[in-house]
């Protein structure tokens, strides 16, 4: 079955949309794959947010930024979706495997409802936010994309 690209064409304006991605491109919109391998990251965003697929469902969210190298300010992702799932117990151990490997100073690592999790992965952003930052190994088609190897303290 053929798509009839017609209609969505005409509902848009396409030589604006033609500026706007020339725009992107200029200014920081084409971000190269990064490939697997070891990178030093510093911590940028963690959160628990909703999936934007339906139906939605809580996710944890964190992103990492490269600190030198050819990738140096490119970011490194990692999802996971932590309700709805045929494992949610072993979605959120994971998370809580990944939370204690990040050595946020005095945060209490643990699940106890969906609520005060948000606020835990908030509490270890802001703990090792400026403080730590690591060696990860990253491996975007691994179940783990970002696996924490090496803490270092920021001087």
């Amino acid at each position: 079955m053929a798509i009839d690209f017609d209609k969505f064409d005409k509902t848009v304006n396409l030589e604006g949309l033609q500026k706007d991605i020339e725009s992107a491109s200029e200014n920081g919109g084409d971000f190269p794959e990064i490939p697997k391998g070891t990178y030093e990251v510093k911590p940028h965003a963690m959160e628990i947010k909703l999936t934007k697929k339906e139906p939605k469902r809580p996710m944890f969210a964190a992103q990492f930024k490269i600190l030198s190298g050819e990738y140096k300010g490119q970011l490194l992702f990692m999802n996971r979706v932590i309700y709805g799932t045929k494992n949610d117990g072993s979605m959120i151990k994971s998370v809580l495997g990944f939370l204690k490997k990040m050595e946020a100073p005095d945060v209490v690592i643990a699940f106890d409802n969906y609520s005060q999790f948000s606020d835990l992965v908030l509490d270890v952003q802001e703990a090792v936010d400026g403080a730590l930052e690591y060696a990860v190994d990253y491996d975007p088609d691994a179940f783990n994309s970002i696996s924490i190897k090496e803490v270092f303290d920021v001087e």
